[in-house]
């Protein structure tokens, strides 16, 4: 008789620890509804879960529980203050060829007088060739939290001029324009692994609608250890333009190249 007391106590108990339950776990740091998917992905098909406030209500067997409540314990920590510091390296080259003719030319009875006239009673002509070089860099530093985006801006204001015209007469307005190159950054941490997300923003003058702002965005997803640098990204342009008048000329070609490489630190 106590024998199968024994085994009836033994019986019960094992089916109420297999029997699904209904655990209410209470999150310190995280809502609940940024942890949802990750209990979901663990219980799969043998639980369920809902989000309520920073709540999650679970219902599956204790062993799916225990299981969930051990990866919780890892995700639900207070999140690390970082130092995120971007390096930038900038190499650009400006070429300038041309001519110009500083003289006067007779026809006709016409006289018609380029650049400074006549020099000395002569004509003088001016060959342009010159190359300019610039490189330069510098680096930017900015502290942010943990799984939450930073912004770090690389850009300028540049002055953007309408013209209007009516039946009463014209005028023009300038107004300054933010031209912004920048990513959102956002790192989350394992161990001493740093996982960056890159949101970049791109702004740049339009070729084609003067007086419009164009704007790129990409995502970009990284890996490095903490301390480390690591590229992630370039900017390469080229520009051209051409100045000529009666007896004058001159084209100019440009490039920009800029190498962009970012390291994470903890500061707590």
């Amino acid at each position: 008789m106590i024998r199968l007391l024994a085994l009836t106590l033994c019986l019960f108990s094992a089916l109420s620890w297999a029997a699904p339950r209904t655990e209410i776990i209470q999150l310190n740091y995280n809502t609940a509804e940024d942890l949802l998917p990750t209990v979901q992905s663990i219980l799969g098909s043998e639980g369920r879960v809902s989000a309520y406030g920073n709540q999650l209500i679970i219902n599956a067997e204790h062993q799916k529980i225990r299981e969930v409540q051990d990866v919780l314990r890892q995700l639900d920590k207070s999140p690390q203050r970082l130092l995120i510091t971007v390096d930038t390296s900038s190499d650009s080259q400006l070429n300038e060829r041309g001519y110009r003719v500083d003289g006067e030319l007779s026809a006709g009875g016409v006289s018609v007088i380029s650049g400074d006239g006549e020099i000395d009673d002569k004509d003088q002509v001016r060959i342009i060739r010159r190359t300019t070089e610039t490189r330069g860099g510098g680096q930017q530093q900015v502290q942010a939290t943990e799984g939450y985006p930073a912004f770090i801006q690389i850009g300028q204001s540049v002055p953007l001029t309408t013209n209007t015209v009516t039946p009463y007469g014209g005028w023009s307005n300038t107004q300054y324009r933010d031209v912004t190159r920048g990513y959102y950054v956002t790192v989350t941490l394992s161990g001493n692994i740093a996982h960056i997300t890159l949101s970049s923003r791109n702004d740049r003058l339009s070729q084609s609608q003067p007086g419009v702002i164009d704007t790129q965005s990409t995502d970009t997803r990284l890996t490095t250890r903490l301390g480390e640098w690591v590229t992630f990204g370039g900017i390469s342009e080229s520009s051209s333009g051409n100045d000529s008048d009666f007896l004058r000329n001159k084209t100019t070609q440009g490039r920009e190249d800029v190498t962009l490489r970012l390291k994470v630190e903890t500061m707590n």
